[in-house]
């Protein structure tokens, strides 16, 4: 069972979560040299992405990924990677980033992200991750099937008014050294009660983190959406 952290509201969860990323940050540098940490977007992650931003890690010694992105250019105001560009990389000394190129489409884009990940990332020592009202966690949504797929690096098709997106498949998620999930809201309750009880990981896939090994996935939640 994921550990679960409970907080008083969002800008504690902000900070708690930039000071737990900066340390497992720390202690990969310590260990291997380098942090191979994978960022998600959405409306949780930018204060922390601040915080962490002004608290004078070692970014020389950082490489950054992502988890998922839109299907849409980089300049687009619902990428992924210009939100953390603006919250983090600008900030930084120096930004060691490889995006998702959603511009090339998901299936090129996720065959590309694929190959970058096999050639360059025995294994992450971090992924920030979330969960959607809906329960969706990374880009894999519920009733896609997207959950249950085994590549390293997958095409979702969501459906409705969503861009396609491109995103780290199970395997991934699961093989980190550490996840910190990140919830915060209201509108996050009963997701995040639904993805800490098992049950069908497609209707809930954030249930997958309930599969991971002991000790590897922090869920950091506020009280709006921990109850």
């Amino acid at each position: 069972m994921p550990e679960t952290l409970v907080v008083a509201d969002a800008a504690e969860l902000a900070s708690r979560a930039a000071s737990s990323m900066r340390e497992i940050i720390d202690r990969a540098i310590a260990a291997r040299g380098v942090a191979l940490v994978a960022l998600s977007g959405g409306s949780t992650p930018g204060a922390t992405y601040r915080l962490l931003a002004a608290s004078g890690l070692d970014a020389e010694r950082c490489r950054w990924y992502f988890v998922d992105e839109r299907c849409v250019p980089p300049e687009s105001e619902r990428s992924n990677y210009r939100a953390a560009k603006r919250d983090l990389f600008d900030a930084l000394s120096s930004a060691h980033v490889t995006r998702m190129r959603g511009e090339a489409g998901a299936i090129e884009g996720a065959r590309e992200y694929c190959r970058v990940i096999e050639e360059q990332v025995p294994r992450f020592d971090l992924i920030v991750a979330g969960i959607g009202s809906d329960g969706h966690t990374a880009s894999l949504f519920p009733g896609t099937g997207a959950v249950r797929e085994h590549a390293v690096v997958v095409a979702v098709e969501p459906g409705g008014d969503l861009e396609p997106r491109i995103s780290f498949g199970r395997a991934t998620l699961l093989g980190a050294r550490r996840v910190l999930v990140l919830v915060s809201g209201e509108s996050k309750r009963e997701a995040l009660a639904r993805a800490l009880k098992a049950g069908d990981e497609d209707e809930v896939p954030a249930r997958l983190y309930l599969a991971a090994e002991p000790g590897a996935v922090t869920f950091v939640v506020d009280r709006a959406a921990g109850g």
